[in-house]
């Protein structure tokens, strides 16, 4: 090949092989795999919190520990949460769902203070807003079906 030609051919090999990368790896994320992957993340946050024994009735620094415990599973959800494709069908309603969770992640820390200080009141705002956040009727709204009900203190039963 003459030396005049050899940069042409290499830059259009690298075209190619760029154009063939691209295409193979271009899959973009479907409201199915979000759903699969939710649903996962989901389940591993469920089954850590429920390996957190739930305090007896009245025991307040069990029940602060109990929430100490919690918070950064939710916490955890919530970032793998955030970190999901978004595709665009019910786009807002998978928002949501995340923001719920992300907000839930401070009403744990909140009733873990409320029980450490006592706060018996504290303690009932807390798991009141976790309970109102709407992350369940987002979550069903979207499909994630393993997501009913975590990050919103159903594991706890007072």
């Amino acid at each position: 090949m003459p030396s005049l030609l050899r940069p042409y051919a290499i830059a259009i090999a690298a075209l190619i092989v760029a154009t063939l990368v691209a295409g193979c790896g271009g899959h973009t994320a479907t409201r199915q795999d979000v759903i699969a992957r939710a649903n996962a993340i989901c389940f591993t946050a469920q089954q850590a919190a429920r390996s957190v024994t739930s305090p007896g009735a009245g025991d307040t620094k069990a029940l602060a520990a109990y929430f100490d415990k919690v918070a950064p599973i939710v916490a955890k959800e919530a970032r793998q949460l955030a970190a999901l494709p978004r595709p665009k069908p019910r786009q807002a309603t998978l928002n949501h769902y995340v923001d719920a969770v992300g907000t839930s992640v401070a009403d744990y820390r909140a009733a873990a203070r409320a029980a450490a200080a006592g706060n018996d009141g504290g303690v009932t705002q807390a798991l009141a807003r976790l309970q109102s956040t709407g992350a369940t009727r987002y979550a069903r709204a979207y499909g994630l079906n393993q997501c009913i009900g975590s990050a919103r203190g159903d594991q706890l039963s007072s």
